[in-house]
């Protein structure tokens, strides 16, 4: 498992699984969420599924990243877990994730 650190603590990252993007994407679908809002719940996802003592909101984890380090955070958890490639392949069929073919 690979490590990324936010602030002074460190917390591990674990792969996702299929099951855990289409997990994702319903929350996404069911809550409204805007692109912000996601990126946020699709790293702060990440961070429970491997640390299930973390438990904090979406508005807390936002108050807790300081936004120089935010972009570097998203990258190294969405390169260790996965989702980065995930989205690529999908980019690459020219697929939205849970819709299907982009108009």
């Amino acid at each position: 498992m690979a490590k990324v650190k936010i602030g002074d603590k460190e917390y591990t990252i674990s792969r996702l699984k299929y099951k855990d993007v289409k997990k994702m994407e319903r929350y996404r679908t069911e809550n409204k969420l805007d692109a912000l809002d996601f990126d946020t719940y699709v790293i702060l996802y990440n961070l429970q599924k491997a640390n299930p003592d973390f438990k904090i909101t979406i508005d807390e984890f936002d108050e807790l990243v300081d936004i120089e380090e935010i972009d570097q955070v998203r990258k190294q958890i969405n390169d260790f877990s996965g989702f980065n490639k995930y989205i690529e392949k999908l980019e690459a069929k020219n697929l939205t994730p849970g819709i299907g073919k982009k108009q």
